[in-house]
C-alpha cells in the first residue's frame, strides 16, 4: 500500500529540482540546443518549460551582490541622478578598472558596489557636482560559476583558470542524496540566448564522455531523482507503516 501511494511521485518530482534551484541563480533567455555529449533521454519537462525556467534564473542574478566583491569581467550597472553619460553598463577590465565619461579610470577590482559608488561619488563631488547621488549594481558575474541544485553544498565558484564540470561539482561536495547523476544541466549565455546542455556525470566519470570546460557566468544544476525521492519518502514512511499494521 505504501509503495502504490509513493510510486505515482516517480514521475511526477523528476526534473523539478531543475526549475526550483536554477530559478534561486542567476542572466537571460533563449532556446536550448543539443550538446555534444548530452544525455539522450527524453526531458523531464518539455524543452520551452526548461528553457523558460533557466532564462528566469539567469535573470535572477543581477542585482545579487550583498557583501561581493568586483573582479574582472564583472558587469557592473552605474548610474548617476540626473547624468545620463553616466548611466549605463560597464564591464570591468582585466586589471580591475572600469572606464567613465567625466570621472576616468576608476579601480573597482576587490571593491563592494557600496564601495565602488562611494568613489565614483567622490570623484564626481571633486570636480563636478556637490551632492552626486551614485547607485552601482552587479549585473552579470564575470568569473563566478554557480553550482546549485541537488550537490551538497550550493556555492558560487571563482573561476581563475580552467574548471571541468566534474571538479565544479567535487567543489561543491559532490552530488547530494538525491541526485540524478544522468541529468546535469549547465546553462551559459550567448548573446541574446541561453544554452543548456544537460551532462551524463556518470559516463563523465567513467572516461566515456569529455570533462566539460566551464566558463564564468555558467550556472550549474544538479537535478533531483525522482526514483531517489520515492525511496527516501518510503524509508521515512515505512516505520509508520509497520505500527500501523500492528495497532
Amino acid at each position: 500500500m505504501v509503495l502504490a501511494v509513493l510510486l505515482p511521485a516517480c514521475t511526477s518530482n523528476t526534473g523539478q529540482t531543475t526549475a526550483a534551484a536554477v530559478a534561486d541563480v542567476g542572466p537571460a533567455g533563449g532556446p536550448t540546443s543539443a550538446p555534444a555529449y548530452a544525455v539522450t533521454d527524453p526531458p523531464a519537462q518539455p524543452a520551452a518549460s526548461t528553457t523558460a525556467d533557466t532564462t528566469a534564473a539567469l535573470a535572477s542574478t543581477s542585482g545579487q551582490t550583498g557583501d561581493y566583491r568586483t573582479s574582472a569581467r564583472d558587469v557592473l550597472d552605474i548610474s548617476v541622478f540626473q547624468v545620463n553619460d553616466l548611466t549605463k553598463s560597464v564591464q570591468v577590465s582585466e586589471d580591475g578598472s572600469i572606464t567613465l565619461p567625466l570621472v576616468g579610470k576608476v579601480q573597482v577590482g576587490g571593491k563592494t558596489t557600496q564601495q565602488t559608488e562611494e568613489m565614483i561619488a567622490d570623484l564626481l563631488r571633486k570636480r563636478y557636482m556637490q551632492s552626486p547621488q551614485v547607485s552601482v549594481s552587479l549585473k552579470q558575474y564575470g568569473q563566478r560559476v554557480t553550482i546549485n541544485g541537488e550537490v551538497k553544498t550550493p556555492r558560487v565558484l571563482s573561476v581563475d583558470g580552467k574548471v571541468t564540470l566534474s571538479e565544479a561539482i567535487a567543489s561543491a561536495g559532490g552530488l547530494g542524496d538525491l541526485a540524478d547523476s544522468k541529468r546535469v544541466h549547465v546553462a551559459r549565455k550567448a548573446g541574446n540566448h541561453v544554452q543548456d546542455d544537460v551532462y551524463d556525470l556518470n559516463a563523465i566519470q567513467s572516461g566515456q564522455a569529455t570533462d566539460p570546460s566551464l566558463k564564468g557566468g555558467d550556472i550549474v544544476v544538479v537535478e533531483q531523482s525522482g526514483v531517489q525521492v520515492v525511496f527516501k519518502n518510503l524509508k521515512d514512511l515505512l516505520p509508520f507503516a509497520i505500527l500501523a499494521n500492528l495497532m
